[in-house]
């Protein structure tokens, strides 16, 4: 799209004013170019005349140079370069190419430089290095005895008693043997005399081992 998509009747005729085109309004096509408008009067208008206003966009961008890059018009002014500067290519005027771009700076590139054992004071060093020297003299010494010699700890491990149960095969029970006494003529009868008469019954109830 044309004048980077602002509407160029708008630019035309209100003295460099710029506004945005509306594509949904609809798009003009003039010699291969692409134009959006403000409003359907102004593409109307527009339509009528296109070299027309198309001369008053070069005219304004002429005077003001920054429109060029602007709205993108760099190759509406190639024909304006002398004729010397035409056999050389890359002197022509290219329309620069933008594209977005972002970097980001990493927050520890290079190793913290800070010394934690850097001492400024020299007595401070010249304990140090007194301390440094007379571990120089030093020397560990180690005892053993008879009975630690060649010994290293052992060490053991036991599985934990466990809970065991165990079921007999068969249940078995007893029962001791129940005296029971019958009273007779408790319901009368002919005698007067009630005579009670204890009867000791011996029951075995004990079950045999083979059932």
């Amino acid at each position: 799209i044309q004048c980077r998509g602002f509407c160029p009747y708008t630019f035309a005729t209100a003295d460099g004013l710029l506004l945005p085109g509306n594509p949904a309004i609809g798009i003009l096509k003039y010699k291969e170019k692409y134009y959006t408008f403000n409003t359907r009067d102004a593409a109307y208008l527009f339509a009528e005349n296109p070299e027309n206003y198309i001369g008053l966009i070069k005219e304004k961008a002429k005077k003001n140079a920054e429109l060029i890059q602007l709205l993108e018009l760099h190759q509406q002014f190639e024909t304006l370069i002398p004729y010397s500067q035409m056999k050389d290519v890359d002197k022509h005027i290219k329309p620069i190419t933008m594209s977005e771009s972002s970097t980001q700076t990493d927050t520890h590139i290079l190793p913290p430089t800070i010394m934690r054992s850097y001492e400024w004071n020299e007595w401070e060093l010249r304990r140090k290095a007194i301390k440094l020297a007379n571990l120089r003299q030093k020397a560990t010494h180690s005892v053993q005895t008879d009975l630690s010699h060649m010994r290293r700890e052992n060490c053991s491990q036991v599985y934990p008693p466990k809970d065991v149960g165990t079921q007999s095969k068969r249940e078995g029970s007893s029962r001791v043997p129940r005296p029971q006494i019958y009273i007779a003529g408790l319901r009368g009868g002919q005698g007067k005399v009630t005579s009670g008469v204890k009867v000791k019954v011996k029951v075995n109830l004990t079950r045999a081992v083979d059932e």
